[in-house]
């Protein structure tokens, strides 16, 4: 199992290989490590399409720590 942080400025449901696996942040404000099986996944966010790419194929892997998580970013598009 892979640790990997999604990184969008806004609270964003995260979709795995179109499903939900929550939100990128918690209550708190801060980014939430996602626990994702080894393997190549897309990664989407839900909700309005201000975002570029609107989709990544991550290779996620064992790699991924508690203390330095795989990060997967989306960049905020007017």
């Amino acid at each position: 199992m892979g640790r990997v942080i999604v990184e969008f400025p806004d609270c964003r449901e995260v979709l795995v290989d179109g499903k939900s696996q929550g939100n990128n942040r918690n209550e708190q404000g801060e980014y939430r490590i996602l626990i994702i099986g080894d393997g190549l996944h897309t990664f989407r966010l839900a909700g309005e399409q201000n975002y570029t790419p609107l989709a990544q194929s991550v290779e996620v892997g064992a790699s991924g720590s508690v203390i330095l998580p795989q990060r997967v970013v989306f960049q905020k598009v007017s």
